[in-house]
């Protein structure tokens, strides 16, 4: 949101000349008509600057925003798309090769992950009507920066993997908001989150009882009713994680016509 500022005005009081008859120098009034000039100019340069620089105001909905996530989950599309394509084409390779695994690649190099551990649960607040004196709509909602409290947390506790809504969340994942949805790596989740994490439920309790950030959700699960839950999993499964394919090469036979 941008601040309003308000600044006040000074009044100076100047006092009058009594002789009107003395000229002033050629010089000096080409310099003060230089000066005004340059002023003009410099304030010219700063009203367009800010018309031109002005950032877009707006609540989170913002049609570029979204209009912009849009292209790119388009892109995203289209590069998976391309993705695919290119793995039937290295199967149509691997299946003239003789002694190769018949599962395409695509398959062979997708696993799920399995074991113990911990589910967040991360909800946006009820919203009433109206809000009260003081309560803004982004107050009452999950954002970015909550995710990835939970995120770090969990893995400074020793998480062997992530996931949300089952997807696997990679280290270098890419986390941000859009409206009142998360946009990870180009696919959009809306609320309520359910952050899945494979490793000892123990420590990673203890990392998130600890971590300062989600001391400070923890204030607004308080205080605006957000949705803020951990449970224990014995089992949780973790879809499709991508790792590097495995191929068998030809192989230098020895030569035993010497």
């Amino acid at each position: 949101m941008e601040n309003a500022q308000t600044h006040g005005a000074t009044r100076a009081t100047h006092s009058r000349v009594a002789n009107h008859s003395r000229k002033t120098p050629l010089s000096a009034r080409m310099k003060r008509v230089f000066g005004r000039g340059f002023v003009l100019f410099l304030a010219g340069l700063l009203f367009a600057g800010s018309m031109t620089f002005r950032p877009p105001v707006g609540s989170r909905y913002d049609s570029d925003l979204l209009s912009l996530v849009a292209r790119k989950e388009a892109t995203v599309k289209e590069l998976s798309s391309e993705n695919e394509e290119m793995y039937k084409q290295i199967d149509q390779m691997i299946a003239a090769v003789p002694d190769q695994p018949q599962l395409p690649v695509s398959e062979r190099t997708r696993v799920d992950l399995t074991g113990p551990g911990l589910t967040v649960t991360l909800n946006d607040a009820p919203i009433p009507e109206p809000l009260p004196e003081g309560v803004v709509a982004d107050d009452l909602v999950i954002h970015q920066q909550d995710i990835e409290a939970v995120f770090n947390a969990l893995l400074s506790g020793g998480a062997e993997a992530l996931s949300v809504q089952g997807r696997y969340v990679r280290a270098d994942s890419k986390v941000s908001c859009v409206g009142n949805v998360i946009n990870i790596d180009g696919k959009l989740y809306s609320p309520p989150y359910e952050i899945g994490a494979i490793g000892d439920a123990v420590k990673m309790r203890d990392a998130l009882a600890q971590d300062p950030q989600i001391a400070i959700l923890g204030e607004y699960v308080a205080r605006f009713n957000l949705g803020y839950s951990v449970r224990d999993e014995a089992k949780i499964k973790i879809n499709a994680v991508n790792q590097q394919p495995v191929f068998n090469f030809v192989k230098v036979t020895a030569n035993n016509d010497n």
